[in-house]
């Protein structure tokens, strides 16, 4: 019998794509042994280790503009593009997160934050609800968009600058076989162009190792789906990814969204079988 982790790519609301997925395997009763999120990936924890059906979609998928925790008419209240504490307090009492459920659940898993300091990926667990809170929101902390999250007298940002897909860490954990939620087509790549490179000189030139890891994010991207789709032929990796064109990562359009989830659901059905094999044999 293998031992199988679920890794969560990010991607801001691209991350509804992995909610379905989310959704798929909890109606499936799929138990991974080990789980990691990244950024959006890291919301995505919450509901599958939480055992919440329908949280994730319900948090990106906003149907009255006014809850949602990006925007111009949001800044109103928050005076913040993008507001955190809005996905990590008042959404967990909005849709009645069970946080016990969450923190009893026995399954391993790791949240991915960026250490600004020594710009390397830190992997983040807790029994406390409080810091499993600021785990997320430094996990889900945009570059640009957001301010750092404080822990332990360190500053930690997005995850995904450091370590986009931690297929590696689950390797290194000891699983042997690993599911890979993408939240891009099959050739679709994350890059940070120059006009983006220039703010984060300004905003973070400070921290000389968190910019480099800016810097060199594009090409870590490349990589790591570079080896998720090597693992993939030698049958140590699914990859579940999006086949059609996948929502922006700020996607406003509720039918779009939906659809993308939608989407996530169905892909994720058509690895039941093998997920489940791996764990029987």
């Amino acid at each position: 019998m293998s031992k199988v982790a679920l890794v969560l790519e990010g991607g801001g609301l691209r991350g509804v794509f992995t909610g379905g997925t989310i959704d798929c395997f909890l109606d499936k009763k799929i138990d991974f042994d080990y789980v990691v999120g990244v950024s959006a990936g890291s919301c995505n924890t919450f509901a599958y280790i939480g055992r919440q059906r329908g949280y994730a979609r319900a948090c990106m998928i906003q149907k009255d503009r006014s809850n949602s925790f990006w925007g111009v008419s949001q800044m109103r209240e928050s005076h913040k593009f993008v507001d955190l504490d809005k996905i990590f307090y008042e959404y967990t009492q909005q849709y009645d997160f069970d946080f016990d459920r969450f923190i009893s659940n026995p399954t391993p898993w790791d949240m991915v934050v960026s250490n600004i300091y020594t710009g390397k990926a830190e992997y983040m667990h807790t029994d406390d609800i409080e810091r499993s809170r600021l785990i997320g929101k430094a996990s889900c902390s945009m570059p640009g968009l957001t301010e750092p999250v404080n822990i332990d007298d360190q500053l930690y940002m997005d995850g995904g600058i450091c370590d986009s897909i931690p297929v590696q860490r689950a390797l290194d954990m000891g699983y042997d076989k690993v599911v890979v939620v993408l939240t891009r087509k099959q050739g679709n790549y994350s890059r940070i162009n120059d006009a983006a490179l220039a703010l984060f000189r300004r905003l973070y030139g400070k921290y000389p190792n968190f910019y480099k890891a800016l810097e060199n994010r594009t090409q870590m991207y490349h990589d790591q789906v570079d080896l998720c789709e090597k693992l993939e032929a030698e049958g140590k990796v699914i990859i579940i990814r999006p086949t059609m064109q996948e929502v922006s990562r700020l996607e406003s359009n509720e039918d779009e969204l939906l659809m993308s989830y939608y989407h996530g659901y169905t892909k994720a059905k058509e690895f039941v079988d093998q997920i489940k094999d791996w764990k029987e044999n």
